[in-house]
């Protein structure tokens, strides 16, 4: 990365010589962000991930000319190796589908599935299928999004929305499976349209895009998820907007915060690590270089401006709807007195709220029984507030 102090920059592939202590950029041009590299058998190719519109993709790049060509379409690929010299190893994945490992002829470009490791677990298992989806955003810019449809679809019914709101926020919702939190799947599963949008700041659309989130955390991802549930309840007649949640962890967390003051469109909130007071943020995160690239330092009048036009907690006086705060005692990022602010608030004002608190946990939630818990929380949360009945007991 040639930006100091900005994580999300773009990837740059430079290639040194050892023996001549000569650098040289390859691919210089390229407005996507390789995420990892690997040579070709003959070391006239280096095989990245990349990202693109939402998923990660095996893209092969010459060395010698830079020119990039896709190996790969759709779902998300990671680990590629090469095996031999006219075909490749690399883990693929989609949204209804784990990760296994596939062969991808480097001749013909078609890829074959090597391995079914989940194949009895999920024999029993509904996932659907994500469709995606653009819409005309902020500044009148086409914004992707991707829709799952509920466990036991009818189009004749109306469903409740569960929106994820992802974190970063420069990173993206891909077409791939997720084993944390947000994984879509479990939301269609009980019972929810499930919508994900990648709105500005977002990796994958060219680092233009991810830039322009700079000093506007509150602006253009605001306008992008709104129009985009426009375009969902205007498009998909089965998904019902008298009866939406919005889930967000980490920045998706800052970001239903900000939707609590700025509209009452939703039944309910979920707020995993979320920032509600972007200078109590800043002075108490253990990574600096971060909120200071993307707002600025409170201390300093043009920095203090920019933190509080993104500050949520500047509109807490508007916060209405009801909402869930989970956090970890461990975590360093965000700390858990970014949840409590919040939660204290709404108490007081007494405007329903529940608090989840993890003594073991930090930015994540990392252990078995834990994860369960959440689900077990989130689910019976936004269910209870959607009115709406999993297919599934919850507790």
């Amino acid at each position: 990365m040639e930006t100091p102090g900005y994580e999300a920059d773009t990837n740059r592939i430079y290639i040194h010589t050892i023996a001549t202590r000569e650098t040289i950029s390859i691919a210089h041009d390229w407005e996507l962000s390789p995420h990892s590299l690997v040579w070709s058998k003959d070391d006239r190719t280096l095989y990245s991930i990349t990202g693109k519109r939402g998923r990660n993709l095996v893209i092969a790049v010459d060395v010698d000319t830079g020119h990039r060509q896709e190996l790969t379409t759709s779902g998300s690929a990671g680990s590629v190796r090469p095996a031999g010299n006219q075909a490749a190893l690399y883990i693929y994945s989609n949204v209804d589908q784990p990760g296994d490992i596939h062969m991808l002829d480097l001749v013909s470009g078609k890829s074959k599935q090597l391995t079914e490791v989940n194949k009895e677990k999920l024999k029993d298992v509904h996932l659907s299928p994500a469709e995606e989806f653009w819409f005309n955003g902020a500044k009148g810019d086409k914004v992707h999004g991707w829709l799952l449809r509920p466990y036991g679809f009818e189009r004749r019914k109306k469903y409740p929305i569960a929106l994820l709101i992802h974190g970063g926020p420069q990173q993206a919702s891909v077409q791939g499976f997720m084993h944390s939190q947000w994984n879509p799947n479990m939301y269609a599963s009980a019972g929810f349209v499930t919508v994900v949008i990648n709105f500005h700041g977002s990796s994958t659309y060219g680092q233009n895009f991810t830039d322009s989130i700079r000093h506007r955390w509150g602006d253009y991802p605001y306008v992008d998820i709104m129009r985009g549930i426009d375009y969902v309840t205007s498009r998909y007649s089965f998904a019902d907007k008298s009866r939406m949640a919005a889930l967000g962890g980490s920045f998706g967390g800052y970001m239903v915060n900000w939707l609590n003051g700025h509209t009452d469109e939703f039944k309910c909130f979920v707020s995993h690590d979320g920032k509600f007071n972007t200078i109590s943020g800043y002075y108490g995160t253990d990574e600096l270089w971060f909120p200071e690239w993307d707002l600025g330092t409170p201390w300093q009048g043009a920095g203090r401006a920019i933190l509080e036009v993104n500050n949520p907690e500047r509109f807490a006086s508007s916060f209405k709807t009801p909402t869930l705060f989970i956090h970890g005692e461990k975590d360093f990022r965000i700390p858990i007195t970014e949840s409590l602010g919040a939660w204290t608030m709404l108490r007081r004002r007494n405007i329903p709220a529940r608090l989840v608190y993890f003594p073991d946990e930090d930015h994540w939630i990392n252990k078995m029984g834990n994860s369960i818990r959440w689900y077990t929380e989130v689910i019976d949360w936004i269910a209870k507030w959607t009115n709406t009945t999993p297919p599934y007991h919850i507790r």
